[in-house]
């Protein structure tokens, strides 16, 4: 039966919060909100990008913290530590093993369904919500294992990242391949999609067009360029282009942020 586990739907708005150490496992799973925030899960502060379907996972004995630039909503699921020790014994673990991702956010489709379904299910159906605790931990000890497994992969160093960071942003306007990255990293391009993806999350393709986002906002807010031009000065094709991707990945046009700085 169990009776030491919860889901519930959380909502915060723009914000810094720090946690002491709750005594339980925590496994955050953003609903809305994509933005970059600084979060420390107790293995130090980092900047992210986050966005819908992210999981982050906090244990017992460790303090947590969170900046957020935007307004977050969650499901927050709660397990005793007995419980999840319990749990993970039967799947061959130990919570030590989970440690290794508590560093940053945990992107896996199958975790988030299964959480899903935990805030879903009826709290009058113990069995089946143990079963499906079983299965997410099940999972998070395969992430732990696999990323375990990749930290033996050459690692993007902080120096080596400033560095293609800084070739990203310089040439947003007409682009820059991944060759040129790699190069740039002093690593072969295929090890270098992997040590990137691996330190950001993000493919590099995915994470350029976040970083081009980023731009155009900047100028929405702080220049009066005609739309057009800012889709050129950050690397969209056009600016419809620019108008989906923003729209996207910001929840409002263009057109409506700028307005928004305007009646700010």
């Amino acid at each position: 039966m169990v009776t030491a586990a919860s889901a519930k739907r959380l909502f915060f708005p723009a914000g810094d919060y720090r946690h002491a150490p709750a005594g339980v496992v925590q496994l955050r799973v953003i609903r809305s909100g994509s933005s970059y925030a600084e979060i420390d899960l107790g293995r130090g502060l980092r900047r992210v990008f986050t966005r819908p379907g992210d999981l982050l996972l906090s244990l017992p004995e460790r303090a947590t913290r969170f900046k957020i630039e935007e307004p977050r909503e969650l499901t927050m699921i709660t397990v005793d530590s007995a419980l999840a020790s319990r749990l993970l014994v039967s799947a061959a673990g130990t919570l030590e093993d989970l440690v290794i991702l508590t560093d940053r956010p945990i992107r896996d489709s199958l975790v988030a369904e299964l959480c899903r379904r935990l805030e879903g299910d009826p709290p009058a159906n113990p069995i089946v919500r143990e079963w499906t605790l079983g299965l997410v931990f099940a999972n998070l000890l395969r992430l732990g294992h696999a990323r375990r497994r990749r930290q033996k992969s050459p690692v993007l160093t902080s120096q080596r990242f400033d560095r293609v960071l800084a070739a990203i942003d310089g040439d947003l306007e007409k682009g820059v391949s991944i060759d040129h990255l790699a190069g740039i990293a002093g690593m072969p391009r295929r090890a270098f999609t992997a040590a990137f993806r691996e330190a950001t999350q993000l493919p590099v393709y995915q994470f350029i067009l976040r970083r081009r986002v980023d731009r155009a906002v900047e100028l929405l807010e702080n220049s009066d360029l005609p739309l057009a031009e800012i889709a050129q000065h950050a690397g969209f094709t056009h600016q419809a282009h620019m108008n989906r991707v923003v729209t996207r990945l910001k929840g409002l046009s263009p057109g409506r942020l700028r307005s928004r700085r305007r009646d700010g």
